[in-house]
């Protein structure tokens, strides 16, 4: 398996990486009633229905629409890719498909799959199942369909083997197929069998799947609640659990009373850090608390505004204490990062991140600045923790002589803020800081590519990073690619982009009776479904 390391990242970004918003339902008294056992169910232990909630609703669950956070636990529960990430690291490891080659010019990737792997529909999952479902990403071309972009043709040999050539050399690849938003398996013959002229069944799929997962639609009301159940010819063996039941609970407070009533098994994300203190003390529940690719960070506006001054921003990446920063927001729960990226991204000695706390230079800046005014905007999915972050930065800079006015910014609007005039861009953002994968491509290419939007939220341009990222991903080693990135982390660094904070631990909160929780290694907010065990 010649194709490894990459970054971290992740956050409920997704939701805005297509036009249009997403939708948050009420928590209606049916679902309120369901959620509280009506109609069986109940806590995991000894039952067969797993219930648990989410914040809002997903976007369509289409697979090659798909592309956001909110809702990724459906899609791992119906449907399956190639390889997946090995837990807890940027390893890929084998899905649907059981091994890989890769060609030394790196174009072309053969995979052997497991034989007889079923869709839901009854038919098998073979290789002309996946010529079809890459030939569908592209057609459909939404969000994730650049992870197939630059695929040149595939083909099926024979039903176990299936082949992919893409245009041009890219390091990347497998952890595109690796990702929660990875192209999946889907049915040819779900879609060809329920398409609407030529729309791909992409309607018949708002309601309905066509994977190969251990779970398989039965219910999706928006608003209301998700149920899937079980697919009784899974290769992978018979689930835990019959069904799995999504209630729309907007309210984390609801949520937490739910899950202590025993109406919930399970609360993926969400709590603040008192309450994951106290769930760790109480034996009736288990905490798995995981870190992923997504990071804290902050973003200082390179193009307009107070810091499109280069100087004054590499004085205030001194001037912060980063460490006191993250240990009061955090509550000990996490680590002030000592580089750049995740170490799953690249060897933290290759991106380090200046550790000493010099105030000097931006004190004696501030007192010669024509303004000393300055806009902070903290993202508002980042909850408490981001907020206390954000105040404790304005805290700091007023110390040093700034006037620093904090807001709150609606996710909604943080992802329009490319298509905003300069002057309507805050001077300080403190947001999430990573990609889509366990590599640094996406983290380079969706935050920082001239043009890119919508994450490149300051529009920041350079030809010469551009080009360097580009030179990345083409690198047949893995040491040749990492000193790529190396001095990509290096330009970064000098022109004072971001500011790293820590890498957020995600806590997954269940019923004592609920074992062999597996955290996604990029998006620890999503589960395993085929390793969860019930008492």
């Amino acid at each position: 398996m010649p194709v490894q390391l990459s970054p971290s990242t992740g956050f409920d970004r997704r939701t805005f990486l297509k036009a249009g918003g997403l939708t948050v339902g009420g928590l209606t008294l049916a679902s309120f009633l369901a959620a509280c056992g009506a109609g069986g169910g109940g806590s995991s232990k000894g039952t067969l229905t797993l219930r648990m909630p989410f914040l809002a609703d997903m976007q369509v669950p289409d697979p090659d629409i798909m592309y956001e956070g909110e809702g990724v636990q459906v899609m791992e529960s119906a449907y399956e890719g190639l390889v997946r990430y090995q837990p807890g690291s940027a390893t890929v490891i084998g899905g649907l498909a059981k091994s890989w080659t890769v060609s030394d010019d790196q174009l072309t990737y053969t995979f052997t799959l497991h034989p007889g792997v079923k869709f839901h529909d009854g038919t098998i999952a073979d290789a002309q199942a996946w010529v079809k479902s890459f030939e569908r990403r592209a057609a459909v071309n939404q969000g994730p369909a650049y992870m197939v972009a630059g695929v040149a043709g595939t083909a099926a040999p024979d039903p176990t083997t299936f082949v992919v050539t893409l245009s041009e050399p890219n390091n990347a690849f497998l952890h595109y197929l690796a990702c929660p938003w990875q192209p999946f398996a889907v049915s040819p013959t779900a879609v060809a069998a329920n398409a609407k002229g030529d729309d791909l069944a992409q309607e018949w799929l708002k309601t309905h799947d066509a994977g190969t997962g251990p779970y398989t639609f039965t219910e999706f009301v928006p608003g209301s609640h998700y149920t899937l159940s079980a697919f009784g010819d899974y290769w992978g063996g018979t689930p835990a659990f019959e069904t799995i039941r999504i209630e729309i609970t907007p309210d984390i407070t609801t949520q937490k009373l739910q899950l202590d009533s025993g109406a919930f098994d399970i609360v993926t994300k969400g709590f603040a850090i008192p309450d994951v203190l106290a769930y760790q003390q109480n034996p009736d529940f288990t905490v798995v608390t995981a870190v992923g690719g997504v990071g804290e960070a902050i973003w200082l506006n390179p193009t307009s505004g107070i810091f499109a001054d280069v100087a004054l921003r590499r004085a205030v990446l001194t001037a912060l204490d980063r460490k006191a920063i993250v240990d009061t927001a955090w509550g000990g729960l996490a680590a002030v990062q000592e580089s750049m990226w995740s170490p799953n991204s690249l060897p933290p000695a290759l991106a380090p991140f200046p550790s000493e706390v010099d105030t000097g230079p931006l004190a004696a800046m501030v007192a010669s600045l024509p303004s000393k005014k300055v806009d902070l905007a903290w993202a508002a999915d980042g909850g408490a923790p981001r907020q206390q972050m954000a105040e404790l930065v304005q805290n700091q800079l007023a110390a040093l002589g700034l006037d620093v006015t904090v807001r709150t910014m609606p996710v909604a609007e943080m992802f329009d803020l490319a298509n905003q005039p300069p002057e309507k861009r805050p001077d300080i953002l403190v947001a999430f800081l990573g990609g889509d994968t366990l590599h640094l491509d996406t983290t380079f290419r969706i935050l920082l590519r001239t043009g890119a939007k919508p994450l490149n939220f300051f529009q920041y341009s350079n030809p010469q990073l551009d080009t360097l990222m580009d030179e990345a991903v083409r690198q047949p080693t893995t040491e040749q690619m990492n000193e790529v990135y190396q001095r990509c982390s290096r330009m970064v660094v000098d022109e004072a982009l971001w500011i790293p904070l820590c890498l957020p631990p995600n806590a997954i909160v269940a019923q004592n009776g609920l074992t062999g929780i597996e955290a996604n290694s990029f998006y620890p907010q999503i589960i395993w479904p085929p390793t969860l065990k019930r008492a």
